[in-house]
């Protein structure tokens, strides 16, 4: 029998969001911070099933079903804890690893417990010093602060966690593992953390994981942090979030580092997690999203964190999450803010923050009014990839018009700037992500295509959403079966209409590629009307005038 280890399960199910794992078997509806729908384990035509998203439980009231979001799909799907665990997995597209070592789990839970041992030996230590009290007490931190986020203190010393963690019989090798101790070149074991405030670790599980430790004197580096090891996944935790867990509050506010969070709940703030010093990442986005309706990110203000807040984004894009950025200003982080200026300032600043669009419209802006007058044009650019990147057609409405007023430049020819700048980032993309060869040669044959059939489909795939605002009229003008089969390739990707082989296709192909001359979609519309009255003239002179080799007369303009 293959055995999954309790922290993959542990995994599997941080990755599983319970409302969104049984929206997909109820309809679910929220009823305050909680969710009601018909219980899918009885008939009953008054709700009376629930489901806690914080808590990351189910309950019915009215046939006792209930537990976790394994236990529902065990209830549901009928299968095994086990199977149960491989089918949100797969769903998560985590890659299933099993355990081999049955005595695995068992070891993990000793090194939880020497990191819980080990947190309340340095809690101990912070109490009975007071170059650590002063410390805190220069940073205007209250003495509750202590207890909310067990606090501690390594002393000054290379052996006194060391010393202590031999008294009770740890082993050197799990201490060094953990990164509670380092090995010199010579082989001696000495203490990681010295002089030092610790800032332990502890997942929604309430386990100690690692620690933090920010040096009280002028040691290099300023933060040290406990390694990745057996228990401790950087991508999967975020500092605090057991905190933020406990409480029954929809926002939440992503932050940098360990003080940033202590020091806005020193003020009162209590909603702030941390990512542990390393890059934000998907997962952690994940973790977020199951306990906060409202994300909010203020890292620091300056180039780094203007950086960091712009990867956040793009990290939370990927996850479908919504967020909100909140702007400091003055390079400050929010520790420096909130000693500055204080809580009703942040909560300012906060009821102020800035969606992704406006946050990232604006650093542009500033950008652009910092530039010279030669350098101005070329931030234009940065406003066509932005706009390219805003998917609701509404919000990137918006945004054109104040691009438009801001350069001088017709709408119209912003969106052809905007359909060429997407072609040429998904062209290697659109044909079974394979490149096309542009260097297509078309020869001088009979090809029995009228050209604004052609110039139709160059249209559909340069200019998609002119395209759209007038489909209804090019597309009774597209009367050649191939030319509709490859139409319906282009907007439907069905590529059982496009034959690779087809010299007919091909031909397409390259006509629709070429982009070196924008479509006029007025102009493309004058010239059809002018081709169709042409072609009455020519019906009734009945005449059939001699043209070019290799060109019919649907194909002159």
């Amino acid at each position: 029998m293959r055995l999954i280890s309790d922290d993959m399960a542990n995994q599997i199910k941080e990755s599983s969001d319970i409302i969104d794992i049984i929206g997909e078997y109820v309809d679910l509806k929220r009823a305050g911070s909680s969710y009601k729908g018909l219980c899918p384990f009885h008939n009953e035509k008054t709700p009376s099933f629930t489901v806690d998203k914080k808590k990351q439980l189910f309950h019915c009231f009215g046939c006792g079903a209930g537990g976790d979001v394994v236990s529902f799909i065990m209830q549901k799907e009928g299968l095994s804890y086990p199977e149960s665990l491989e089918f949100l997995a797969n769903r998560a597209g985590i890659n299933l690893i099993y355990q081999n070592n049955p005595g695995e789990n068992k070891y993990k839970n000793h090194l939880y417990d020497i990191n819980k041992d080990i947190m309340m030996f340095f809690y101990k230590n912070l109490l009975t010093n007071k170059a650590p009290q002063d410390y805190l007490v220069k940073r205007g931190l209250r003495s509750n602060i202590v207890n909310t986020f067990m606090l501690g203190y390594a002393k000054d010393s290379w052996d006194d966690l060391l010393n202590y963690a031999k008294s009770k019989g740890y082993k050197e090798e799990d201490l060094l593992s953990l990164g509670l101790i380092a090995k010199s070149k010579n082989g001696n074991y000495y203490d990681k953390y010295r002089n030092r405030v610790i800032y332990p670790i502890i997942d929604i599980y309430g386990r100690v994981i690692g620690f933090g430790g920010r040096a009280i004197d002028d040691a290099m580096p300023k933060y040290l942090n406990s390694p990745e090891s057996e228990i401790f996944k950087k991508r999967y935790n975020l500092y605090a979030l057991n905190n933020f867990k406990k409480q029954n509050k929809r926002d939440l506010i992503l932050v940098e580092g360990y003080m940033d969070v202590i020091a806005l709940n020193n003020w009162g703030i209590d909603i702030a997690v941390a990512s542990l010093g390393t890059a934000f990442t998907l997962d952690q986005a994940k973790l977020a999203k199951r306990y906060a309706d409202n994300i909010y990110v203020c890292y620091d203000s300056d180039g780094a964190g203007i950086k960091a807040t712009q990867r956040a984004i793009d990290i939370f894009n990927q996850a479908d999450i919504s967020v909100n950025i909140i702007e400091l200003g003055e390079g400050l982080d929010p520790d420096d803010f909130v000693r500055k200026y204080g809580k009703e300032a942040f909560i300012d600043k906060m009821d102020k923050a800035l969606d992704q669009y406006n946050y990232r419209y604006n650093q542009i802006l500033d950008s652009y009014s910092q530039a010279s007058e030669n350098e101005k044009f070329d931030k234009l650019n940065l406003f066509i990839e932005f706009l390219a990147s805003i998917k609701q057609d509404l919000t990137r409405e918006i945004f054109i018009n104040n691009v438009s007023k801001l350069f001088d430049i017709e709408k119209s020819t912003l969106k052809e700037a905007i359909t060429k700048y997407n072609n040429k980032q998904n062209r290697t993309n659109f044909f079974n992500n394979k490149p096309i060869d542009k260097k297509v040669i078309v020869k001088e044959e009979k090809l029995d295509f009228n050209q604004y059939e052609l110039e139709i489909l160059r249209l559909i795939f340069m200019q998609p959403d002119d395209y759209k605002e007038e489909s209804e009229y090019f597309d009774k003008f597209l009367k050649n079966q191939k030319l509709i089969d490859f139409k319906d390739f282009l907007i439907n990707k069905e590529p059982s209409k496009f034959d690779k082989n087809d010299k007919d296709f091909k031909f397409i192909l390259a006509y629709v590629m070429n982009d070196k001359n924008p479509i006029l979609v007025n102009e493309l519309k004058d010239k059809i009307s002018l081709y169709e009255r042409l072609q009455k003239i020519k019906k009734l002179r009945e005449t059939g005038p001699t043209i070019s080799k290799g060109r019919n007369d649907d194909q002159r303009w």
